[in-house]
């Protein structure tokens, strides 16, 4: 098989599985899928924007799924994955089936058309655009356009940037079809200069003024500081300044030392005193007797 038959039959059969996933899950809104080719499985990852539908109670839905995809499509060794889609308003294929199941409940096509053009702008989108061809208010078929914003229609902006769906409403007077586009919030257009809004100008707040007490107390704080620091400016060597330091521990210990030694001497001399004070008493007691005794004599 040539390189270009396998690629077409790839395309082919990723088509059908689209068509076949939108068919089935089209009230979850299905948003898409990936197929991804591994060495021993394939994955297909299916975007949605309510996964619990595709999952199904206790998965039974992703059963039927991977079932009909070895069976019906031949593909081996299935790997289902369901992905929930974070803004479905800026999803082209989720809002396509959406008109296009309200259209079949019976709303009238304008203001369902009008309502998803809101909804999508409202999201962020950059433009939308949304076209409704077939038998819409007459028996002769015509077509109406819904557009608002900004659309790229040309060129790789439109390949990169815009996200288009087709999907179709069936009705008794006929098929509706039903296209969407949305140019999404993050794509940059050439040619198109963005302008950075300017920083918010601070306002210059009014300082107070010291009075000129304040002022000279801390001038003569500036002018010590400056003494003490030029004082030190001279003292480069580490030497120097360590025997600056001993000298400082030598000065404080020889204080304490003073004042213990005072305090000893204090203590010395209130000890000494008081016994003297009680060999006199006892001096004199003794006079007083021998004077007593004499004079009795």
């Amino acid at each position: 098989m040539s390189a270009i038959k396998y690629f077409i039959e790839q395309n082919t059969r990723t088509l059908k599985i689209d068509e076949f996933l939108t068919r089935t899950l089209n009230s979850a809104g299905y948003g898409g899928c990936e197929i991804r080719k591994m060495p021993m499985r394939t994955e297909i990852v299916i975007h949605a924007s309510r996964p619990g539908v595709v999952i199904g109670r206790r998965g039974s839905n992703i059963r039927e799924l991977t079932y009909t995809l070895e069976t019906d499509f031949g593909i081996e060794n299935v790997q289902v994955e369901v992905n929930e889609i974070d803004n479905p308003w800026l999803n082209a294929q989720v809002m396509a089936s959406r008109l296009a199941r309200q259209l079949e409940r019976g709303v009238r096509f304008r203001r369902m058309a009008y309502w998803v053009l809101r909804r999508v702008m409202r999201a962020g989108a950059i433009g939308c655009e949304i076209i409704v061809k077939g038998k819409l208010s007459s028996r002769r078929a015509r077509y109406q356009k819904f557009k608002q914003g900004t659309i790229a229609k040309t060129g790789q902006p439109a390949t990169t940037f815009v996200d288009e769906a087709d999907d179709i409403a069936v009705l008794k007077p006929g098929v509706i079809g039903i296209k969407v586009r949305i140019m999404r919030p993050e794509s940059k257009l050439p040619g198109v200069i963005h302008v950075k809004k300017p920083k918010p100008r601070e306002e210059p707040q009014p300082t107070l003024v010291k009075p000129p007490e304040e002022q000279d107390e801390e001038t003569e704080v500036e002018a010590e500081v400056d003494e003490v620091e030029e004082s030190l400016e001279g003292i480069t060597d580490i030497d120097e300044l360590r025997e600056l330091e001993e000298l400082d521990g030598l000065e404080l210990l020889d204080e304490d030392e003073d004042e213990d030694e005072d305090s000893e001497e204090t203590e010395v001399t209130e000890e000494t005193e008081e016994p003297a004070g009680e060999v006199d008493e006892t001096e004199d007691a003794e006079e007083k007797t021998a004077e007593s005794e004499g004079g009795e004599d």
